[in-house]
């Protein structure tokens, strides 16, 4: 069968989840106040599987009259741009060959902090990137910076060299807590509060060490600061508590701890919305009308470690477990002409063990089966998931997410970061009953995981409950929601100080003064107490 690829209306609204009859939050909080729009930047930095959730944010900023520009790897312009957001680029990079070459043996052994500090060391030594994000926000003339923890060191700078306000748009809970480890480094669920404090301590440590050049040499050259002290006070900036950050999971399924700060939020799961006017193509839906739903396999970002390695796997565990399946894949030979087909040589390690099941004579497929079909990332993973009876996927906040919203059972295949945390988190939910982590990862090991899933009613119905327990669940509203508050308090206090200015300049009288001075205290703590500023 050819491989199945989305069709896209060209002049769609790009959020087509969100009703123009429907009055949105964002719209609601911005009809008070002097000022109804303002320019955003975002500068966010890593997979598709990162940058993706913020986009539906961006996207729904935009649709409420700000003017976003987005600041991204170059090789995500047509995505970017596919959402009808003004793309800026900043970093050259390429994660997908990245992914391929220098962080490969990284992600298929699994080693979290090692791609984590390389991905830091990667910042440091691109002091450039600063400087182009600074020059695109003077041009513009940008009100607020938001960034993803990966570019959190890269916005910081340009806001403190601004003076402009600043917010974290963070997928993963990454803020020091005590109910769970530090995730990006590959953290489970931990066991005592101090441990669990102890492992952001030693890894935010170490992330400074890999940063600290490039944040030095910034503050010394262009913000006057003369000297920067490696201690913990003074790592505010990586601590997240020099500013409100917001975090994209549900506090239904993980609560907020209660040694979060006010200026800590967490808004629910960012699923982005399918684009307005997309339909499937022709193989797509014929496929899905010609038997029961099918199983959805996609390792998400992780894919580019290896590409036909976990392809070929994909396709065995389908021919184990001979069920239909979806193999979500952007590997080229299944598009090339003529079309390859991934095998399992012999002998041929993928995912660090040995997998391969394919005769020495190469006698194999010489096309795809007839129960698989192969789609790529420009299918709304939405819509497969609403297709699908279950989903193999890498675990990472943006399928967990989705795969919750769906109510489509789990097999979570975790590789590095927060998908081995998501991954016990779905066990426990219900709504998996095993994983299959990278290191275990086989054709065998997967069809099993597969087939025990569907086996098992009590899955299914669970993911029916968790389904129903999300619905009022709107992670990508509530954060267009609380950025917009968030500026529009911001230009309150800053008409509100401007007019005492004016009528302390007509006034000579000291109790116009001590009143003028307390008026913009008890703004200051409005803005504290409701979350949307920075804390004292």
């Amino acid at each position: 069968m050819a491989k199945a690829n989305g069709a896209n209306g060209g002049g769609a609204d790009p959020l087509g989840g969100m009703a123009d009859e429907e009055e949105q939050p964002a719209q609601r909080a911005m009809q008070k106040g002097p000022k109804k729009f303002f320019k955003l930047t975002f500068i966010v930095y890593g997979d598709r599987d990162e940058v993706e959730p913020v986009l539906g944010i961006a996207s729904g900023l935009k649709k409420a009259g700000h003017d976003v520009l987005f600041i991204t790897h170059h090789s995500y312009k047509g995505l970017v741009e596919l959402w009808g957001i003004r793309f800026g680029p900043g970093n050259p990079y390429n994660p997908h060959q990245q992914y391929s070459t220098e962080y490969s043996s990284m992600i298929m052994s699994g080693q979290s902090g090692d791609l984590m500090l390389s991905k830091m060391i990667h910042l440091n030594n691109n002091f450039k990137l600063i400087e182009e994000a600074t020059l695109t926000c003077i041009k513009r003339m940008t009100d607020v910076i938001l960034c993803n923890s990966l570019a959190t060191v890269v916005g910081l700078a340009v806001a403190r060299r601004l003076k402009l306000p600043f917010m974290g748009v963070y997928t993963t809970p990454e803020t020091p807590t005590e109910s769970w480890p530090y995730m990006p480094h590959g953290g489970g669920k931990g066991s005592f509060g101090w441990s669990n404090s102890m492992t952001y301590s030693v890894a935010l440590r170490a992330q400074w060490m890999a940063l600290r050049k490039t944040v030095c040499e910034w503050h010394q050259k262009r913000v006057g600061v003369q000297r920067i002290d490696d201690g913990w006070r003074n790592l505010a900036f990586i601590h997240h508590q020099d500013f409100p950050v917001m975090h994209g999971f549900s506090p239904l399924i993980l609560g907020k701890p209660a040694d979060w700060g006010r200026w800590i939020h967490v808004t629910g799961f960012w699923v982005t919305p399918m684009l307005a006017g997309w339909t499937p193509s022709e193989d797509l839906s014929r496929f899905l009308a010609a038997g029961p739903p099918p199983v959805l396999i996609s390792f998400g970002s992780m894919a580019s470690a290896d590409e036909e390695g976990l392809a070929a796997l994909g396709l065995e565990a389908a021919r184990l477990c001979g069920m239909r399946v979806i193999l979500v894949s952007e590997w080229p030979g299944f598009t090339a002409t003529p079309r390859k087909i991934p095998r399992l040589q012999q002998k041929k390690r993928v995912c660090g063990v040995v997998t391969g099941t394919t005769p020495k004579d190469g006698s194999g497929l010489s096309d795809l089966p007839s129960n698989v079909l192969v789609v790529d990332r420009a299918v709304p993973i939405q819509y497969l998931l609403s297709q699908c009876s279950l989903a193999a996927h890498c675990g990472c906040t943006l399928w967990t997410g989705a795969t919750l919203k769906a109510g489509t059972p789990s097999v979570p295949c975790p590789f590095v970061g927060e998908q081995r945390f998501w991954a016990l988190q779905l066990q426990d939910l219900g709504v998996a009953t095993s994983q299959v982590p990278i290191e275990k990862l086989t054709p065998d090991s997967l069809a099993s995981a597969i087939t025990a899933t569907l086996a098992d009613p009590s899955v299914r119905k669970r993911a029916g409950e968790v389904q129903s327990l999300l619905a009022p669940d709107n992670g990508v509203h509530a954060a267009v929601d609380l950025i917009s508050r968030f500026m529009q308090v911001r230009g309150v206090k800053r008409c509100f100080v401007l007019f005492c200015f004016v009528l302390l300049l007509l006034s000579e009288s000291i109790l116009v003064v001590v009143l003028l001075f307390l008026g913009v205290e008890l703004v200051s703590e409005f803005m504290h107490v409701r979350g949307l500023q920075r804390p004292t």
